[in-house]
């Protein structure tokens, strides 16, 4: 393996401590997913690797930003630009890692405009659904005392708790749940993946979660 990702890897490792559901485990999963979705692509995998690997660097400044105003994709982008520089990157191979670190996030405009860039999305956007997507929306309940369960009006909630956009930032995070954000953002996963490979994958993961919080549902309401 590269000396280099080797490298990435245990400075990824340091700073990955503040969340469960944005860990290095979480980093490692993209990471396989990238190379998953890069498989038969004309595509930069030493682009692909670094990135995927340094996509949340900067999230634990997000978190810790009472103001709610930082975004972890560009402080990512700020962190690893030091990081590759360090490493001995190319200018080019740099500004193209962080143009994918940049537009990885979906909550915000910017939009990935290389195959590279689309592959980093898909790859981090397939960890919102299924099976694990499930068991990080609770880590992240637990972490910021938000709810198990909680049906709302989408409409009202979205002006009230996400700036009026279906795709804003969370205002106050103890009102959210992962059952809203499978109704405002994860059921529609297929409208905004990139690739092909990446859809038919979330095909799979998102049965599972829609049967999922079917499953919650009643059993919230004593049904089963």
């Amino acid at each position: 393996m590269d000396k280099r990702l080797n490298k990435i890897r245990e400075i990824v490792k340091k700073e990955l401590v503040f969340c469960g559901a944005h860990n290095y485990d979480h980093v490692v999963r993209v990471y396989n997913l990238a190379l998953e979705l890069a498989e038969g692509e004309d595509v930069d995998l030493d682009v692909i690797k670094a990135a995927a690997l340094l996509h949340d660097i900067g999230g634990k400044k997000e978190i810790e930003d009472p103001t709610g105003k930082t975004d972890h994709a560009i402080e990512s982008a700020r962190m690893a630009e030091h990081i590759l520089i360090d490493l001995g990157y190319s200018k080019d191979k740099i500004k193209h890692i962080l143009e994918c670190i940049i537009s990885h996030r979906y909550r915000t405009e910017n939009r990935p405009k290389t195959k590279e860039a689309e592959i980093v999305f898909d790859a981090d956007k397939l960890e919102t659904v299924g099976a694990i997507g499930i068991a990080r929306a609770f880590v992240w309940v637990g972490r910021n005392n938000a709810h198990i369960y909680k049906k709302v009006d989408i409409e009202e909630y979205t002006k009230e708790n996400l700036g009026r956009k279906i795709k804003g930032r969370i205002q106050d995070k103890t009102k959210h749940s992962p059952q809203i954000n499978w109704e405002t953002k994860d059921k529609y996963i297929l409208d905004y993946l990139y690739t092909d490979k990446a859809r038919e994958i979330a095909k799979g993961r998102m049965a599972f979660s829609k049967n999922f919080f079917k499953r919650l549902e009643k059993e919230i309401k004593g049904k089963i």
